[in-house]
């Protein structure tokens, strides 16, 4: 008997036990265990892990009739037989990985999958913050490390070039304060997670089958940073948006870095030069003015977060 005529007839596939997996959240599996496994576990294994990282595009893919069917803004469409093999190749047999693909291909009726947020989630790439105070401390220490360029001197074009990027390295500085800063409460906070599933529309809004809820519960803070590796800090909106709904406060307002936003742009994306090819001249006073704005406004933001998460009873009156 082959073994998808077994799992046919075995029905449901066995459950995976939790030695199996090098990170339970984001369904990584360990490589030593799948290696040993009998194929039925494998089969298993591979199953799960293909679909925490891809779904029906049904659920977040745009679809155009006019376009042809589905718009892969997120990438894809994947082939379940192409992933599982690249993941699994060295380890599984060919005939057990395919009959995986067949599993997953069968059960749901699928051939083009989409990605989901564990798709682009990268380990290696997350931010790690262990004090709540730390982001603040080296935002300080980045603009320091900025204005200290101004006081370079040489040859009059690379001084201007180098004004130019320690402009744009403030409003990078901020990005970086940004994300650090949800890191540590999306790493430390179960409520701050809570809050952004709850709240926030690109997490609300998903349609979940009730038969992955459980899976998926076990993986929301991957979730949520693989979302965060994403989101582009200087888009000021939805980064406010995201702070708002994770930490439950009304944010400093980003007006003031708009025009800053755009210029750094130029600096970094047209090499120093506008849309119609003007150059771009920054002086010593503007980089320290946005320096000066980025720290003022680190600072009430870090006030606020730490009036929010202050215990009701350390809180003053004047703090309500």
């Amino acid at each position: 008997m082959s073994l998808t005529d077994r799992l046919n007839e075995m029905g449901d596939l066995p459950d995976i036990p939790r030695a199996a997996y090098s990170n339970f959240g984001a369904r990584e599996i360990r490589n030593e265990w799948i290696a040993a496994a009998e194929p039925e576990e494998q089969v298993a294994a591979m199953v799960v892990w293909f679909k925490a990282r891809y779904q029906d595009p049904a659920h977040e893919t745009p679809y155009m009739s006019s376009e042809g069917g589905y718009i892969w803004i997120h990438g894809g469409p994947y082939d379940a037989s192409e992933e599982i093999q690249a993941r699994f190749e060295e380890f599984v047999p060919f005939e057990v990985m395919e009959a995986a693909a067949e599993h997953v291909v069968g059960e749901d009726g699928i051939w083009e999958w989409a990605p989901t947020q564990l798709t682009y989630y990268d380990e290696e790439q997350d931010l790690i913050v262990e004090d709540k105070d730390l982001p603040l401390q080296k935002l300080q220490e980045r603009l320091d490390g900025l204005l200290a360029v101004l006081e370079l001197q040489g040859d009059a074009e690379a001084v201007d070039m180098a004004r130019g990027l320690a402009y744009a390295g403030v409003i990078s500085a901020l990005e970086t304060f940004l994300w650090e800063t949800m890191a540590y409460w999306v790493g430390h906070d179960k409520q701050t997670v809570q809050n952004l599933i709850s709240e926030h529309p690109d997490f609300k809004e998903r349609n979940i089958k009730l038969g992955n809820i459980f899976e998926l519960y076990e993986s929301l803070g991957v979730q949520v940073k693989s979302h965060m590796q994403r989101l582009a800090w200087h888009r000021w909106d939805e980064a406010a948006k995201f702070i708002k709904h994770g930490l439950g406060i009304e944010l400093p307002s980003f007006r003031i870095f708009e025009e800053p936003t755009k210029k750094r742009h130029d600096v970094i994306h047209r090499s120093g030069h506008d849309v119609d090819g003007n150059p771009i001249h920054i002086t010593i006073e503007e980089v320290r003015a946005l320096a000066g704005e980025v720290q003022r406004f680190a600072e009430e933001l870090h006030r606020l977060i730490d009036q929010a998460k202050m215990p009701p009873e350390d809180r003053l009156e004047g703090d309500f």
